[in-house]
Order: C-alpha cells, then structure tokens, then sequence
C-alpha cells in the first residue's frame, strides 16, 4: 500500500511539472523573421545575414550576433530566409555579400566597399556602418518580413 501511495505522489508530482513546462512555454512569445533580399550582382560567394538582438556590438562584433544564417546565392538575384522561434523583442540585420570568402567586407580605393551589403529597414551608409536604433525593427507578432536591397 506504501509503494502504491509513493507511486501515485510521484506521478502526480511529475503530471504537474509538465503542465508549469508547457504553461511557460505558451506563455513565451515567439515569432519568425522573414528576410528577403534583392539587386543581388551575382552569384559568386555566399551571402552572410547577421541578426543582432541588441544595441552592442551592432553591426561589427560577431560576439554579439544573436543568430547567422549563410545562403547561397542564386541566378535570380534574390534570396530569403527565416529566422524562427525568436523571443519577441527588437532586432537589428546586418548583411554582406561575401563574394570573395573572406568572412568580412573588402574594402578598395578611399576604404570603400568592394562587395555587396545591406542593414535592416534598408537604412543608407553614410562614411561608418549605422546605428542599431537607426535598423532597429520590433518583433511583436507572428512574423517579420524585411525586404532589403543590396548595395555595392
């Protein structure tokens, strides 16, 4: 009778902590961002999508990228990815058209770009990367879509 009592507790005990898991997890927002990205110039290399989830480090400190994606490029001169399952919140993209597999952006004459790239909420460069506030999108429903235009 103790053994049965002792099993019935312990079951019980372990039906209730698998509510309180599944409780939190609903009650957690998640949502996906949809990334789109256009006027890609071809198909060398890969194209490397940053996604930062705060202000520092924003956009040079890879430490601070919160999730990367790689893609590779394609004919079309387009491509898309979905980050899924991010705690709502703001977030910030940083991308670049790796064309040469150096992992970074090359610079040319006058230290400027050599290859493609492109910020969140397509915010223009002027002389130094932006500002996290300036890219600054929010997360808040099921899905984000950026739709983002390749600068060279």
């Amino acid at each position: 009778m103790r053994n049965t009592s002792l099993l019935a507790i312990t079951l019980a005990l372990l039906v209730a902590s698998t509510i309180a898991v599944d409780m939190e997890a609903q009650s957690m927002s998640l949502g996906d961002i949809t990334v789109n990205i256009t006027d890609i110039r071809n198909t060398d290399g890969e194209i490397l999508i940053s996604l930062y989830d705060k202000a520092e480090g924003f956009p040079r400190d890879r430490q601070a990228i919160f999730r990367t994606a790689v893609v590779e490029p394609d004919v079309s001169g387009q491509v898309t990815t979905v980050f899924e399952d991010l705690p709502y919140g703001d977030y910030a993209l940083a991308v670049l058209h790796d064309e040469d597999g150096s992992q970074g952006m090359t610079f040319g004459s006058f230290h400027l770009p050599k290859e493609g790239y492109c910020f969140s909420n397509n915010v223009k460069v002027r002389f130094k990367p932006p500002k996290f506030k300036k890219t600054k999108f929010t997360l808040n429903g099921d899905d984000v879509n950026q739709t983002l235009r390749m600068r060279y």
